[in-house]
């Protein structure tokens, strides 16, 4: 099955992956993440404990 191209589902999609000599050994899903990575935006003004002392305008 080397060099074949299958697509794996991540519960999402479909992801094509095309297998190589060195995912001999390995499980489908090491392949096809399914969490994607979040990032979050800055503390608003009261989000924090230091946020108090933040003059206002």
């Amino acid at each position: 099955m080397i060099g074949q191209t299958i697509e794996i589902h991540n519960g999402k999609e479909f992801i094509s992956v095309e297998l190589q000599p060195e995912m001999v050994g390995h499980r489908f899903g090491e392949f096809a993440p399914t969490r994607s990575k979040v990032s979050h935006g800055s503390a608003g003004v009261g989000a924090t404990r230091s946020s108090r002392f933040v003059p206002l305008k």
